[in-house]
């Protein structure tokens, strides 16, 4: 890890005893930090083999009412009922279609032969190595107010009272859209790139990123012994990637892999890690997803385009087949698979789509504390978590979906919908942000 010495800036007020008001500026640069990429390499269109293509274009043209050879046959296939999934069996994907290596995918009905993007090595499928080639950046404005008073007025012992505010910004490597949930940005453990080409290629937001945070509180010694104390947070909303999701059946390679790494579920094309809730908000979505269908939807990725160069297939015959980008729609069970209509869907987010909410908590505490002889100090208590009872949602792990498949996602989480990322009571033990609770304490002090 390489930190960089940040610059700070400290002063003292004179206007005021006992106040004191810091600022600093911090920056931190971590690097090295382990990505898994695939080193074989499956599904990446550089090792595209155009004969082994042909071949399982052919066996299936012919399995299906004994269609002739090549594109032509193809229409034919189609016609007699072939989806991708058919093609995909005899080799046309990768050995991620089989969960393994594509020399014997007899287990999705395949004529156990090589894949057409089988990577460096047909025998090995995926084949993932650590590489320290991970990097995250904080910075980040950070300023205290703090002021310690003594006897302000009668009967007031003394008084202390500190706000802190930070203003930052945390971005990192990512990883790989398993949940699409802040886990995928937790570099303290080990995730895979986004991208096996360019591991960095998606630096953005991390999705443990909150731009502000406020916080503040402080105490009175009140008469009679007693201590009212005080304590609150405020954190700006987290962000999500927006990642496609796998759409179903095999030959994934050809709807989510737009990068043509062989990496299926890609972040959507124009966007970087983390831009849900910086760059686009949820009344924002559904028209940049608008504008993903004008230009990439329904269009072949680097795995179908390779196809197409080698005059294996046609644009039309990958759509038909369903072998291209997924589709943005309002109403996927209507709007999909029919004549005329795309044949992957996914939908639209609802008009009342919400975004990620800011964190609210503000905890109360009022004490007493006598003392027996200066031997025994007998302190009861009384400490009210959430005292406003503010209600907070999507609190990690329990957050909406970065992965844009509707219900639960950023793209399908409505305001009534949004109570299932309602923090709840947990185990009992008070957490930041659950429901309002009332806490009774005794201290024993000899």
């Amino acid at each position: 890890m390489v930190q960089a010495p940040a610059p700070s800036m400290r002063a003292a007020s004179s206007n005021s005893r006992g106040m004191v008001f810091s600022a600093d500026y911090l920056r931190n640069v971590t690097t090295h930090t382990l990505l898994g990429i695939d080193t074989n390499q499956e599904g990446d269109v550089k090792h595209f083999n155009p004969t082994v293509a042909s071949a399982a274009i052919n066996a299936t043209n012919t399995a299906f009412g004994g269609c002739p050879a090549g594109v032509a046959g193809v229409d034919c296939a189609i016609a007699n009922g072939a989806t991708l999934d058919d093609y995909a069996a005899n080799g046309l994907g990768s050995p991620f279609d089989f969960g393994g290596s594509c020399l014997n995918p007899q287990s999705a009905g395949g004529a156990g032969g090589p894949c057409a993007f089988g990577g460096i090595n047909q025998g090995l499928g995926q084949t993932f190595f650590l590489f320290p080639i991970g990097r995250a950046v904080y910075n980040a404005l950070q300023m205290k107010l703090s002021q310690n008073v003594a006897n302000p007025v009668k009967g007031v012992k003394a008084v202390n009272f500190q706000i802190a505010y930070s203003l930052s910004s945390y971005k990192n490597s990512g990883g790989a859209a398993v949940t699409g949930t802040a886990a995928d940005s937790d570099q303290d453990f080990v995730i895979q790139a986004v991208d096996n080409n360019q591991p960095n290629r998606f630096f953005g937001p991390s999705l443990l990123d909150r731009r502000h945070q406020i916080s503040f509180g402080g105490y009175v010694n009140v008469p009679f012994g007693f201590t009212l104390s005080i304590a609150s947070h405020f954190y700006s909303p987290l962000s999500s990637s927006l990642i496609v999701p796998a759409v179903g059946g095999l030959g994934e390679i050809f709807k989510t892999d737009f990068t043509g790494d062989g990496f299926t579920q890609d972040p959507l094309p124009g966007t970087k890690l983390g831009d849900f809730d910086r760059n686009i908000n949820a009344s924002q979505i559904n028209g940049f997803l608008n504008k993903y269908n004008g230009s990439v939807a329904n269009q072949p990725t680097p795995a179908g385009q390779a196809l197409v160069a080698a005059g294996l297939m046609t644009v039309a015959q990958l759509q038909a087949l369903g072998g291209v980008a997924p589709t943005f729609v309002a109403d996927p069970s209507t709007q999909c698979g029919g004549p005329g209509q795309p044949v992957n869907c996914l939908p639209f987010a609802p008009p009342d789509q919400v975004d990620f909410p800011w964190l609210r908590a503000m905890d109360l505490k009022l004490a007493w504390k006598h003392t027996f002889k200066e031997r025994l100090s007998v302190e009861p208590s009384i400490g009210f978590y959430n005292v406003g009872n503010f209600s907070n949602f999507n609190l990690p792990p329990n957050t909406m979906t970065g992965l844009l498949q509707g219900g639960g996602a950023i793209n399908g989480t409505g305001k009534a919908a949004q109570d299932t990322f309602r923090v709840g009571n947990g185990t009992g033990v008070y957490s930041l942000g659950a429901p309002r609770e009332l806490e009774f304490g005794l201290r024993l002090t000899f």
